[in-house]
């Protein structure tokens, strides 16, 4: 039997008591998980404004590639005695979709691409795979082959994101920084120090950022490692290191 850490069982998914550190877990978990739901909501969107047959299979494959990834979660938790709850209508979370959404109603596939392959996922394979290496057994080997598929999202994506590029740079920086604006501000909100705009309606009680010390994480060191990752994705789409590091110095902390 798998022991896992943070729990007293005698046979598997037979817990007798939930520690803090558990719950600390199901709060993680409950987050990666609307991340995911989120994500397939906006592929699906995104297979409505597709007017290529291809892109319309691509953006459905992709959604059910996070409906996939929402279920190993909720699985990863059963594992360890805990249910894992969603909350996409969370304040956070319906920010980055309504968002995402926008992109949706001005039919911008572009933007699209942007919100969800170049933010939403670099935030996503950072703090996986960070996870991924300290979260105990199974749970952390799930965090840690979730965050290799999303990275493989990000790389489908560098491809037609350069091209579009290439045709107009000034253009297309300006879109990515109006875009920056209104979601990575949102992301970073989400792993600041303090939660200043209140409950985050994800976390089953008190928020977990401070609890995360308990379980080798931090809430600094998640967002370091997701916009080293997101200035990493800029860097290989070819907009200027200065500009987009300008652009992270002045989220809020």
């Amino acid at each position: 039997m798998e022991t896992v850490i943070g729990l007293n069982c005698s046979l598997p998914n037979e817990c007798t008591s939930l520690s803090p550190s558990a719950l600390i877990w199901q709060d993680v978990l409950a987050q990666a998980m609307t991340g995911e739901l989120v994500a397939a909501m906006n592929y699906t969107s995104l297979s409505e404004i597709c007017d290529d047959p291809a892109e319309v299979a691509d953006a459905l494959e992709h959604a059910e590639g996070e409906k996939g990834h929402a279920a190993a979660f909720a699985a990863a938790g059963r594992k360890i005695g805990v249910d894992v709850p969603n909350n996409v209508d969370a304040k956070h979370w319906k920010r980055l979709r309504a968002a995402f959404m926008s992109c949706i109603a001005e039919r911008d596939f572009i933007g699209c691409l942007i919100v969800q392959e170049i933010m939403l996922e670099s935030f996503a394979v950072a703090s996986y795979a960070r996870v991924g290496k300290v979260a105990p057994g199974s749970l952390g080997t799930t965090f840690a082959a979730i965050a290799a598929e999303e990275e493989e999202h990000i790389d489908h994506a560098m491809a037609i994101l350069r091209a579009e590029r290439s045709l107009d740079p000034q253009r297309f920086d300006d879109k990515v920084h109006r875009l920056h604006l209104e979601v990575m501000t949102t992301l970073a909100k989400m792993l600041a120090k303090e939660c200043k705009d209140g409950h985050c309606e994800v976390c089953h009680n008190t928020c977990v950022k401070p609890a995360l010390f308990d379980i080798s994480l931090s809430a600094a060191e998640l967002r370091g490692a997701s916009l080293q990752q997101y200035l990493k994705t800029l860097d290989k789409l070819g907009l200027p290191g200065e500009v987009t590091l300008a652009w992270v110095s002045q989220l809020p902390v």
